[in-house]
């Protein structure tokens, strides 16, 4: 992989976003979208990825712990295939089990603030989704 890559975690509130800039580059967070509409979110994950020259987005898909599929991932199915529409590479969707439970944990583990905790979770949920879709490629 030598290209940029974002890494989102789409939730009700915030969407936290993550990036990898290159093959052995470490995935870093990257910023918080406060939600408004899908189409402006959309248009500042797209705004971004230009900014940053990525050709590939990863969003986290929120699959139930029984390997389910629910509302949820409806929702996310819906906002992929619009995010899709706008924008001109690939986006990936990737299981996002646990990754918010070991973000929380990591920032936890930091002795941050509980107002600081919830700033950063989205984004640090973001980077354990792009490094956990990252590992998988290159161990393939």
């Amino acid at each position: 992989m030598s290209e940029a890559i974002l890494g989102v975690d789409l939730g009700a509130a915030r969407i936290g976003i993550a990036i990898c800039e290159g093959s052995g580059l470490p995935v870093v967070p990257l910023t918080t979208i406060a939600h408004t509409s899908w189409k402006d979110d959309i248009a500042a994950i797209v705004r971004l990825a230009g900014q940053r020259g990525v050709r590939r987005i990863v969003v986290g898909n929120p699959i139930r712990m029984d390997g389910s599929a629910g509302p949820a991932v409806e929702k996310v199915g819906a906002f992929v295939r619009e995010l899709q529409a706008g924008f001109d590479g690939s986006v990936v969707v990737w299981d996002e089990r646990f990754t918010t439970a070991i973000a929380a944990k990591k920032l936890r583990d930091l002795d941050l603030s509980g107002s600081k905790r919830r700033r950063h979770v989205d984004e640090m949920a973001a980077v354990e989704i792009l490094s956990a879709y990252l590992a998988r490629q290159s161990a393939s």
